[in-house]
């Protein structure tokens, strides 16, 4: 008998902890459905305000509910199956610095055209050109760069820059992973598979169950970030610009008084 407590005491236990996880399903199905009545572009846009508000017995975030949600996989969810593609030719360029050698430009468009057709990867069919082309020179010579710097010199022999380039370009498909998975984890893709194809050099294979807006997907995995700089001004390089601009307004009666620090001073009229 008292076996029998033990065992029911289990199997309760065992339902209680089932329906606790399957509620969050529930939870995650009441607000999917109430932003579908608000129509596809402000249905999103409320799912993407309360994706980190509290919204189950004050503890989990509509972003934890979809996560904890029961999983159901392409299959029975639908969703979006993407590869990416990582574009070795160009971080090989990048890495020889955009170099205009004719030997380095005919080998890269030797390899590009071979890769199409062949089981070899890039690097390999670009350093199988380059020996063809470049009059023995070695590789060192294109790639003694500054993007290159404490990895290839000058004295750097053939199989240590082929082993560079391969170290980067891996570097280079890493840190595409991540930011792949990073985007994705903000966008609020639940139980997303994502990872690198073996034998595949620069792939990356995506699936995202239960995607309604591929659109919007396909440019959040495609926007490229750039970091950018801009020239600016200060004070004193604008200033005379501003002191003539205000000077030919006051001969056409505006009589703007404009100080140093770029603001109107007494007599200024609120012209439009």
């Amino acid at each position: 008998m008292q076996n029998k407590g033990i065992v029911k005491f289990v199997a309760i236990v065992l339902m209680l902890v089932c329906c606790f996880y399957l509620s969050f399903t529930f939870v995650t199905k009441y607000y999917v459905d109430k932003s579908k009545a608000m129509g596809e572009e402000a249905g999103q846009e409320y799912l993407d305000s309360i994706m980190n508000e509290k919204v189950y017995c004050g503890i989990y975030s509509f972003k934890q509910c979809r996560e904890m949600e029961m999983g159901l996989g392409l299959d029975l969810k639908g969703g979006m199956n993407v590869i990416l593609e990582v574009s070795v030719p160009d971080v090989v360029d990048v890495l020889a610095d955009h170099k205009t050698d004719a030997a380095y430009k005919k080998s890269m468009e030797q390899a590009k055209k071979e890769e199409e057709t062949s089981q070899d990867d890039f690097i390999s069919l670009f350093i199988k050109y380059w020996k063809q082309n470049a009059n023995g020179r070695p590789l060192a010579a294109i790639f003694a760069t500054q993007q290159m710097k404490g990895k290839v010199s000058t004295s750097s022999t053939d199989s240590e820059v082929e082993s560079a380039l391969r170290a980067e370009v891996q570097s280079a498909v890493d840190n595409s992973f991540n930011v792949v998975r990073n985007r994705i984890d903000k966008f609020g893709v639940v139980q997303p598979n994502i990872q690198k194809l073996e034998g595949q050099s620069g792939r990356i294979m995506v699936e995202m169950p239960g995607i309604k807006e591929p659109e919007r997907v396909r440019k959040l995995l495609q926007g490229s970030a750039n970091l950018e700089f801009w020239e600016t001004y200060n004070s004193q390089e604008i200033y005379p610009l501003l002191a003539q601009l205000n000077q030919k307004y006051a001969a056409l009666g505006g009589g703007c008084q404009v100080s140093q620090e770029g603001r109107c001073g007494q007599g200024c009229q609120g012209q439009g």
